[in-house]
């Protein structure tokens, strides 16, 4: 008896202090993507964009197609990456915050998403070759939200589930 309580106390510490560490990894993932210089982001972007050009075009695109393929991948990386951020930062909320403290995990959760939403693109008008954009604000806030919704929801169903299977 003493054992398995013992068991589920070091499995609790183990997958809490996994999450923080994946968080963690992934906050700094979110750093180095966001301090490049603006010849280094224009840089990779602009081969990746270069890549899926060749793939969706049948000849050599135009600069204007490669443009447009640029703009819509600085987007959707926007919304991708926050998204990931919001719903690894629920997770960890959730597994640290339990029974009713849930809710204030999500919304501390939904608070650090919206500061890093905010000052990873703050800051970048303090590196060369970058500037301050609200409307990247806003992706990373729309992607944060739809991650923290993405957990919340399954989260609920996941309850859901299990009281209909008892």
């Amino acid at each position: 008896m003493k054992s398995e309580k013992s068991m589920k106390l070091w499995l609790n510490i183990a997958v809490v202090f996994i999450s923080v560490i994946g968080l963690m990894l992934l906050l700094y993932l979110v750093m180095v993507l966001s301090f490049q210089t603006g010849d280094e982001s224009s840089s990779n972007t602009r081969s990746i964009a270069a890549i899926i050009a060749q793939r969706v075009y049948t000849g050599s695109p135009t600069e204007e197609e490669l443009n447009a393929i640029v703009f819509m991948l600085r987007y959707f990386a926007h919304i991708a990456l926050f998204f990931v951020v919001g719903l690894v930062t629920t997770f960890v909320s959730m597994v640290i915050c339990r029974n009713y403290f849930r809710i204030l995990g999500v919304l501390a959760s939904g608070g650090a998403c919206y500061v890093l939403a905010y000052y990873t693109e703050y800051y970048k008008q303090y590196i060369e070759g970058r500037h301050f954009q609200m409307t990247d604000v806003k992706l990373n806030w729309l992607g944060s939200i739809a991650g923290i919704a993405c957990m919340v929801i399954s989260y609920l169903m996941n309850k859901l589930l299990m009281k209909l299977s008892s």
